[in-house]
């Protein structure tokens, strides 16, 4: 089901009893999540809303939650967030209780609304999932089109007050490279540009693409990270592209073995303060990062472990010796670095 057929769904009342979103686009989970609740009855939403730790809940608590009759009005409702089945996962759960679940789900009661809401990738192979894909909606919240994202920025600026054209407004979309097919970058992500921004030139100002220019990470980084995401994922032939386009626009081997180093050098300590449970907002205050550089580099921190890390930082370190001293052509020991990190 698409996001815009969820929403008028919502809006017309006329819903079904099971719906599940799920995504990476957690901007837009919280958006359907919000127009859900405002399908209680205010006066009643202590009696007639619940929500679940979809981490914490077994078997008796869902059931018990799902069969309770609304209080003086026609609908109770319920949103469960991460449930685990549907990752896969059964700390809570036996085998036999995911059957009673789904026997649960198939008997709802006709006064019961149910919203599944989780936060990243689901398995499919599961038969919860099944079940739920039978008997209700789901919805996956991806990236938004190219007219939709136009939109959505447009009224992120607007409801700051803040002035920018609709050219510069795609102007700045493309710098935030959100569109891009490999960018794991969320609207969390671009709001926080648009924060930043908008801080800049106050309230009643205008945004031109000078200070965008300005104020946003450059194309050339934007490069460095999805050449660090390819790198992580192992894809030797996008690697390859990136750094050709690089090259191709001006920028120098050595120039992007030192950019390069920086990010891994990021990564390698946002890895190591989090292993000490240090919070993220601490670690991104400690270090100093901006919240879309830091949000990169901890999700570029998954692919890589620390032995992976510092090897490629001590590679970069010792081929960027030889390349100054003539003991190797520049262009090989980039292409020697991806073979070696890409396998």
């Amino acid at each position: 089901m698409e996001r815009k057929k969820l929403l008028e769904e919502l809006e017309s009342g006329n819903l079904k009893q099971i719906y599940l979103i799920y995504g990476k686009e957690t901007f837009l989970i919280e958006e359907i999540q919000e127009k859900f609740k405002t399908l209680v009855n205010p006066a009643m939403m202590d009696f007639n809303l619940s929500v679940i730790d979809g981490k914490e809940t077994n078997l008796e608590e869902f059931r018990s939650s799902i069969e309770t009759l609304p209080f003086m009005d026609e609908r109770r409702y319920i949103i469960v967030k991460d449930f685990e089945l549907l990752k896969g996962k059964k700390k809570n759960f036996t085998d036999s209780d995911e059957k009673e679940l789904i026997k649960a789900l198939e008997n709802i009661s006709a006064t019961t609304v149910l919203l599944f809401i989780n936060y990243g990738d689901i398995d499919k192979r599961k038969a919860i999932y099944k079940a739920i894909n039978k008997l209700g909606r789901v919805c996956e919240m991806k990236k938004l089109d190219d007219m939709s994202l136009l939109n959505w920025c447009k009224r992120q600026f607007d409801s700051r007050k803040v002035k920018i054209s609709n050219s510069d407004v795609t102007y700045f979309i493309e710098t935030t490279g959100y569109r891009d097919r490999t960018s794991e970058m969320t609207l969390n992500d671009v709001e926080q540009e648009i924060i930043k921004l908008c801080s800049y030139v106050g309230d009643e100002e205008a945004i031109t693409k000078d200070i965008i220019r300005n104020l946003m990470n450059s194309r050339v980084e934007n490069d460095i990270f999805q050449l660090i995401d390819m790198i992580g994922s192992k894809n030797a032939k996008r690697s390859y592209k990136i750094l050709t386009d690089m090259i191709e626009s001006g920028e120098s081997i050595l120039g992007i073995f030192a950019m390069l180093s920086k990010q891994f050098n990021h990564i390698m300590q946002v890895k190591s303060l989090q292993e000490e449970r240090m919070p993220h907002n601490l670690i991104k205050d400690t270090l100093k990062m901006h919240p879309y550089t830091f949000n990169k580099v901890v999700r570029q921190a998954r692919n890589y472990d620390e032995d992976n890390l510092l090897s490629i930082v001590n590679y970069i370190s010792d081929y960027d010796y030889k390349i100054k001293q003539g003991l190797m052509e520049d262009s090989l020991a980039a292409e020697i670095l991806i073979a070696k990190y890409c396998r």
